[in-house]
């Protein structure tokens, strides 16, 4: 089983870009399956082709395969996810020290999403599953699945853009039937977290067979090559063709099974993408400075500071039209 594994921060454009990958011929994107459980079927939140989790015939014929329908599953995974791939249990999963009750809830954890993989490739008839978590304490968790061909593609947006994305309150979840709204964090919690986030996914990537790292900025400035740079540095060159929906400036996109993201999810046909700055203007400060001062080593690692060039390509990413 060959999935490719999206992790970084939410607000990065994730759903964008695996909506780009999961468009290629033999591949299928399948949204944050990390929330599948926990809240979109628990929700019964919008697919990504806009219909209800229950009735889509996608999402029906993969629980069916996989576990003969999603009720019981769902409960299951819902008690033990919160006990084996907290963000307090990294140190953990990576040493693998843990008590046989724990091991046995994790390898239960597990077992499950080896199953969803093997129903998603098998229903969609594809040889790769696209995997938008970005939860860094869930792939130390899947890098334990025997027999998964694991890629990881570290998705990093500048901090300051994705700091003030995260302050806005009042965003409706697009994929939410009852009005839910998104979360939100203060710059300078968020800031902690970004930069602990990269250097977990330093760690993976440094352990993995194929991995690589796309800035967000350049994945909008130049959609088509960094796509192909990235495939060709997780293994996974596109064919011919392949990439016939990536354009310079643009990218055509139809309806998928991808489950939970941001709106871009459901937004269809050609999309014009543009760098947006405004974090410039609508971040204070004092903010600013803040997250500045906490990212700052990777902020100079990912060339977001340090040249003019870098400077003027930092602004963050919108996958939306204009």
């Amino acid at each position: 089983m060959k999935v490719l594994y999206i992790v970084g921060v939410g607000r990065s454009g994730s759903t964008l870009l695996e909506r780009v990958l999961g468009a290629q011929p033999g591949w299928v994107n399948a949204g944050e399956l990390n929330a599948l459980f926990s809240r979109v079927a628990r929700q019964d939140q919008r697919c990504g082709c806009g219909t209800p989790f229950s009735e889509c015939p996608f999402w029906v014929g993969v629980g069916a395969r996989a576990f003969g329908g999603w009720d019981e599953v769902t409960e299951q995974v819902s008690r033990l996810q919160p006990r084996v791939v907290r963000q307090r249990y990294v140190p953990r999963l990576l040493s693998g020290a843990m008590a046989p009750a724990a091991r046995r809830e994790l390898d239960a954890y597990l077992d499950v999403h080896a199953r969803l993989y093997r129903a998603l490739a098998e229903v969609a008839g594809a040889e790769v599953v696209v995997d938008a978590s970005k939860s860094t304490a869930q792939l130390f968790a899947l890098r334990r699945i025997e027999g998964l061909d694991l890629r990881v593609l570290n998705l990093v947006r500048d901090p300051r853009g994705v700091a003030s994305s995260w302050s806005k309150s009042g965003i409706r979840k697009p994929q939410s039937r009852d009005g839910e709204s998104m979360g939100t964090y203060s710059p300078h919690r968020l800031a902690v977290l970004w930069a602990a986030l990269q250097a977990e996914s330093s760690v993976l990537g440094s352990a993995a067979a194929h991995a690589t790292r796309v800035r967000y900025e350049d994945l909008v400035a130049a959609p088509r090559t960094t796509v192909e740079r990235a495939l060709r540095e997780v293994g996974l060159p596109a064919g011919p063709g392949a990439l016939d929906h990536v354009g310079d400036t643009s990218v055509d996109l139809g309806p998928s099974h991808g489950v939970a993201g941001s709106r871009t999810r459901f937004l269809h046909g050609r999309i014009e993408l543009h760098l947006d700055d405004a974090w410039h203007t609508a971040l204070p400060p004092v903010s600013r400075r803040v997250v500045t001062a906490i990212t700052l080593p990777q902020l100079l690692a990912h060339g977001y500071v340090g040249s003019a060039a870098a400077r003027a390509g930092s602004g963050s990413g919108s996958g939306t039209a204009r």
